[in-house]
């Protein structure tokens, strides 16, 4: 049930994986959880709002500022704040996947459309979020990214698309975090691991090294959790180590 005091959260790409796994937790712990919605076919959110009161549905495509807006006023009418965004929602590599010079040429619109997801995402969603978010009491800002943004440990040839928009993400949270930390905003940049993925009907293919329920785990103690160095920007991976980027 909501009370006054029940701390908001938005979670970008719930439709499955990691991000359907933290709005979970974030439920199970007592929050006002809004998730956005993607995929067409997946129902997993509605099944999900049909046990909780507490999650609010929004359709949001992270590319298009016109649905980040709508987003953003249905949030400031219906909670008035945000405590925490999630922001999660990415593309991999799909169809456009390929070693540059290799037999497939990029795929220009494809590649386009992972940055404005991928990249471009996370300081709009938090410059339109900006206001509800200074209302809110946690002011605590998350962002999944991936062991492949890193340059230094970067060996790969292929996921063009993917590495270098999730390379990008990084400097984006990181020019962010000089912005906002010194307004008492705190993030947390965290790297989930090669994950199963989720088929509409919940079960996972085979394959992957870790269930995305198990990576939400360490996320969600990330945002519970404080850090006693708080003015240093980290990636954390989902075994809690520290990773290079």
């Amino acid at each position: 049930m909501e009370t006054i005091n029940q701390k908001t959260a938005l979670v970008t790409g719930a439709d499955r994986g990691l991000g359907l796994s933290v709005a979970k937790g974030l439920l199970k712990e007592g929050w006002r959880v809004f998730a956005g919605k993607y995929l067409a076919d997946y129902s997993l959110l509605e099944d999900l709002a049909a046990e909780e009161k507490s999650l609010s549905i929004l359709p949001l495509d992270v590319s298009d500022p016109e649905s980040v807006r709508a987003a953003a006023e249905r949030i400031a009418r219906d909670a008035g704040k945000l405590d925490l965004l999630v922001s999660n929602a990415a593309l991999m590599g799909g169809n456009a996947r390929c070693a540059v010079g290799g037999d497939a040429p990029v795929d220009t619109d494809a590649l386009l459309l992972s940055f404005r997801t991928n990249s471009l995402a996370a300081p709009i969603l938090t410059d339109r979020l900006l206001p509800l978010l200074e209302k809110g009491e946690m002011k605590r800002l998350f962002f999944t990214s991936s062991e492949i943004s890193s340059v230094r440990l970067q060996r790969r040839t292929g996921d063009v698309r993917y590495a270098m928009s999730k390379t990008a993400l990084n400097l984006g949270v990181r020019l962010l975090f000089n912005s906002l930390r010194p307004r008492g905003y705190t993030f947390r940049l965290y790297q989930p691991g090669w994950m199963k993925r989720v088929n509409p009907d919940g079960s996972r293919v085979a394959g992957a090294q870790i269930d995305p329920d198990e990576s939400a785990e360490e996320a969600l103690r990330l945002i519970r959790e404080d850090r006693i160095d708080e003015d240093r920007l980290v990636l954390t991976d989902y075994l809690g180590h520290e990773l290079s980027f």
